[in-house]
């Protein structure tokens, strides 16, 4: 019998009986998905690094530009990878706070957009509100366009300026070029120069530097946490690893899963990371999202609202856990509370979890669907007892997957604390 935690398919059942599923079965499936595991007997794609990062690593040049100015922000290009012979140069908005610089240097963050985004003006103000120096970037080789979150001029979007690098197309649709004429691998080595150009300011303070990404940006930093160990966090938001969606042969395929999907690369992810997502999410489904958070190497923590619609603004607006994750990470915050996976009890049949941090509620997620994408979570209470998260009832026999989804308490109150999910059937 052939077990793959992740997507739902028909093939790969457990099936459970009586009023819970047997504890021994759900133990092994615990531990499968926690280590990202497939139980199929293929062999997981060994990774290949496209990426030179002794290149990356260095400052790229910075030039100058007149090109779609915005109140407050320093506009640039900067020195992009090569693209068909010729140098590419990436758009970027640039603020640092008001006021004098704290000792060390601000603290920083990097923001990737998404489809059909750009650099937005917006996005990088809303860090520097919370005392963060930030840039954003075009990474499809554009100049910012349309009046969406502070891009100033009414200009046209989708624009490419003369040195752009090449466009995203569809999902992965330009898997047969080269390695290094596909728009995946400009994108991440565009997030990775923008935190060396941010490190070589004395602005800055290059230990305290965080990289976050929306959507399709998501997937992108996802890649780049397991490339770029100087991160000091990364945020994915929506988007992640475990992409299944695509119009690849099998060769195709399994080079895109050794290179490209951030699977491969989130092991050796050593940082914090905190994966913003909705449980009602319909490009990125919570399943593939859960894996990928359970994939990197270092401490992930999940921020799962019950209802996030997708898309730019949403993703930073809507989220103050971001902003809170970040300050427990280089600004001296209270850490975020972290829920370990769930697991049945052996004595009881009960689902227990144990936490740290404080919380004020939690409850038992799951569903009984076998598909994934739009699937609401029915839900039994929890109770809290020390720094243990206690069913009070077991899960139903048709339960397909599960999850706990707590809210904090002290200053994280009300903020969403959630467990990965676990698959059974």
């Amino acid at each position: 019998m052939n077990v793959t935690p992740g997507f739902f398919t028909p093939a790969s059942v457990v099936s459970p009986s009586g009023l819970a599923p047997p504890v021994a079965m759900i133990s092994m499936l615990i531990f499968c998905m926690v280590l990202g595991v497939a139980i199929t007997g293929e062999e997981e794609p060994k990774r290949v690094l496209v990426w030179e990062t002794k290149e990356l690593f260095r400052r790229p040049k910075v030039h100058a530009t007149g090109e779609r100015p915005a109140a407050g922000m320093r506009s640039f290009f900067y020195e992009g990878a090569g693209y068909k012979g010729n140098p590419t140069r990436v758009f970027a908005y640039y603020a640092a706070p008001k006021g004098p610089k704290p000792a060390g240097g601000w603290p920083a963050v990097v923001c990737a957009h998404g489809g059909g985004g750009t650099a937005f003006p917006d996005w990088v103000r809303h860090w520097n509100r919370q005392g963060y120096a930030a840039i954003a970037m075009d990474l499809e080789g554009h100049l910012p366009g349309g009046r969406h979150f502070g891009v100033e001029g009414n200009f046209p979007s989708n624009v490419k300026h003369e040195n752009g690098g090449p466009s995203r197309i569809g999902w992965f649709g330009d898997i047969a070029l080269p390695d290094k004429e596909q728009w995946f691998y400009h994108a991440v080595a565009d997030v990775i120069r923008a935190n060396s150009l941010l490190r070589s300011s004395p602005q800055i303070n290059p230990g305290k530097i965080g990289l976050t990404g929306i959507s399709w940006g998501g997937t992108i930093v996802s890649t780049a946490a397991g490339v770029d160990p100087r991160f000091a966090f990364v945020i994915p938001v929506y988007g992640g690893g475990f992409i299944h969606r695509h119009e690849m042969t099998p060769d195709q395929y399994r080079d895109y899963l050794a290179k490209w999907d951030p699977s491969v690369h989130l092991p050796h992810a050593k940082m914090p990371m905190l994966w913003v997502n909705g449980v009602n999410e319909p490009v990125f489904p919570l399943d593939g999202f859960s894996r990928s958070s359970a994939r990197a190497g270092g401490a992930s923590s999940l921020c799962l609202r019950p209802f996030l619609p997708h898309g730019h603004g949403f993703g930073w607006e809507e989220v103050w856990e971001i902003g809170g994750f970040a300050n427990g990470i280089v600004r001296g915050g209270e850490p975020i509370p972290r829920v370990a996976p769930p697991r049945v009890d052996r004595q009881d049949g009960l689902i227990h979890a144990s936490f740290t941090g404080e919380l004020r509620s939690a409850t038992l997620g799951f569903t009984t669907a076998r598909s994934w994408k739009n699937q609401p979570l029915s839900r039994i209470p929890c109770r809290i007892e020390q720094d243990e998260i206690i069913s009070t009832k077991p899960l139903p026999k048709e339960a397909t997957a599960f999850m706990i989804n707590a809210r904090g308490g002290g200053v994280w109150n009300d903020g969403c604390i959630d467990s990965v999910l676990i698959h059974l059937k």
